[in-house]
């Protein structure tokens, strides 16, 4: 046996299946400009799913959908990593790669590629984060809010010295 370690390549990819269905926090690890195609606005995108390190692709899309209605799957996914520009403005693509979200995974089997006939993960839906504060509360009234919280802390900061 030798006695240092000699590097022989990288080792071989474990084969894995999809992910089991549920909610998994992602990194975005590339993301293009969105192309126009059979009047659709479409983002192609590759997350990175965490902890596992498995990757997706997903195409958010926004137009008319078969039933007439509008749809913007670009914005809902724009709204899931917190990179929502000001409204009528093009968002910065660039400070979309490795922004951070939360999707919803589900199963379907690939219908073409090299995968195809196989069990894949998509992306059925972004989950939003979760508010802060909410838009019909004046700024004033944000204030106010938060003050008597503050004071209603500063009074609960006596039950402290209650020794049981």
């Amino acid at each position: 046996m030798n006695s240092i370690y000699k590097y022989k390549g990288a080792p071989e990819a474990r084969a894995f299946g999809p992910l089991p269905e549920g909610d998994y926090s992602f990194v975005v690890a590339s993301c293009d400009r969105p192309y126009f195609k059979s009047d659709k606005w479409i983002l192609a995108i590759k997350l990175i799913i965490e902890p596992s390190g498995l990757w997706v692709f997903a195409n958010p899309w926004s137009g008319t959908d078969k039933n007439g209605e509008n749809r913007d799957g670009i914005a809902e996914f724009l709204l899931a990593i917190n990179r929502v520009p000001e409204i009528g403005s093009e968002p910065d693509w660039k400070r979309v790669i490795s922004a951070r979200g939360k999707c919803r995974l589900k199963i379907e089997i690939a219908g073409a590629g090299a995968l195809e006939g196989k069990e894949v993960n998509k992306v059925a839906f972004f989950h939003r984060p979760k508010e802060i504060k909410s838009p019909s509360v004046s700024t004033k009234e944000y204030e106010q809010l938060a003050e008597e919280q503050k004071q209603r802390a500063d009074l609960n900061s006596d039950l402290d010295d209650i020794p049981f």
